[in-house]
């Protein structure tokens, strides 16, 4: 049996669909597979919701010479026991599968966001085509920010998942919770007694605590905001369900640094934009997404200075794309009420910076270590963490300055300040 076949499962049967799926695009005719093999998708971890992996494909379809063609495949961590207990209980690999099989196909039809799935198995494989041959990769070395460019490409590639959704219901007549049933289910952060998320919520809440009586030097400032900030982070139960006053769209829901490739030209400008990793998709405002997106990805002063700009530069990108599918924005999603959603956002974006960049901002030699075995990955327990963030925030000047950053941001859109 080939090492392929051992480490993602596949059978002959399997790569004959994936090539002719990928051939489906070129016209493809009959093609004879001459051998396959198997790498890790680069020396560092592109995530850590799963295993990522190329696949390169070696076929004869009758031409002078043979073809090699190349797919970047995600598979549950089945070798991590309990990450992939993890994301079985929060549905993270049955939701993208799903997803990417019922839905994404139909709203990628509309516009160009994401990447285009080829096969999926047993809820614990994908396959997509490679988006790196034509020049799409995740920013490396940026600390997970972003300028002004770089943003523009992604709030279009936001603009059209969101017009997409948008089209695709006017298209159906109905809205998509209720074309789709349950596809869109929050799984994220599910308020459930002993739910996988619900206890991580409470580790991130002490980690975060952890950090203000590490950092805040004035005692009664420090009382007041360990005794207000737990429930505040606990609104994202809240904030993270669909909304009755605004219109909702598919969301992206997880916009960090590693889920947004782009493709740069000849001089280094960034000229396209492509969302992955669908595993955590929510119906909400597009005011989450962009919230969500800036949080992330700027700093307080990047953000006092341009949030106005990049709001209305999300707001004229939304509304072309809907011209294009013949959609008036007044009609879906006026511009007084954008504004609105994303100021109401803003709560949602400050605790979810938290969540993600306190652990992705750390060394990554710590985090490719931590997702190296499973042995490794149970000692990285609620002690663990927050020693090494903790031990981060001390001796890391960048980190450090990241995360006050984003604590002093939480302080203010919950008006603790």
């Amino acid at each position: 049996m080939a090492a392929e076949d051992l480490v993602l499962g596949l059978t002959c049967a399997d790569k004959q669909t994936i090539v002719e799926n990928y051939l489906k695009d070129f016209a493809g005719g009959k093609f004879t597979i001459l051998s396959s093999s198997v790498a890790s998708f680069g020396e560092q971890r592109t995530g850590y919701l799963g295993d990522h992996h190329q696949l390169t494909i070696v076929i004869d379809s009758g031409e002078d010479e043979s073809r090699e063609i190349t797919f970047f495949a995600k598979k549950l961590p089945t070798r991590i026991p309990k990450l992939a207990a993890y994301l079985v209980e929060m549905k993270a690999f049955s939701k993208e599968a799903e997803l990417f099989r019922e839905l994404l196909p139909r709203l990628l039809k509309f516009g160009r966001f994401g990447p285009k799935c080829l096969f999926q198995k047993d809820n614990e494989l994908l396959v997509f085509k490679n988006v790196r041959v034509e020049g799409f990769n995740v920013l490396d070395g940026n600390r997970g920010l972003l300028d002004l460019v770089h943003l523009e490409q992604v709030l279009r590639a936001l603009a059209r998942l969101h017009a997409a959704s948008f089209a695709l219901e006017a298209q159906l007549g109905r809205s998509l919770v209720e074309a789709f049933p349950g596809i869109l289910d929050e799984n994220a952060w599910v308020n459930e007694e002993n739910h996988a998320r619900t206890l991580e919520l409470e580790l991130v809440i002490k980690t975060l605590c952890a950090v203000i009586e590490h950092h805040e030097k004035v005692e009664q400032r420090k009382e007041e905001l360990l005794r207000k900030i737990p429930d505040c982070v606990r609104q994202l139960f809240e904030l993270v369900k669909s909304s009755t006053g605004y219109r909702n769209a598919v969301g992206h829901g997880d916009l960090w640094n590693n889920n947004i490739m782009f493709q740069h030209n000849e001089s280094g400008v960034p000229v396209d934009c492509l969302l992955v990793d669908f595993q955590l998709p929510r119906y909400v405002p597009p005011a989450y997404d962009f919230n969500m997106l800036a949080a992330l990805t700027t700093t307080r002063d990047f953000r006092r200075k341009h949030l106005t700009f990049l709001q209305g530069f999300y707001y004229q990108s939304l509304k072309s794309e809907l011209l294009r599918h013949g959609l008036n924005i007044e009609q879906i999603l006026s511009k007084d009420e954008f504004w609105e959603s994303c100021k109401f956002y803003q709560k949602a974006g400050a605790i979810d910076s938290f969540i993600i960049n306190h652990i992705t901002l750390l060394p990554r030699n710590l985090l490719d270590e931590t997702f190296s075995s499973a042995e490794q990955f149970e000692r990285f327990d609620e002690k663990f963490k927050t020693e090494k963030c903790l031990k981060a925030f001390d001796e890391d000047a960048e980190y450090r300055s990241r995360v006050v950053d984003i604590v002093e941001t939480l302080y203010e859109v919950f008006d603790l300040v």
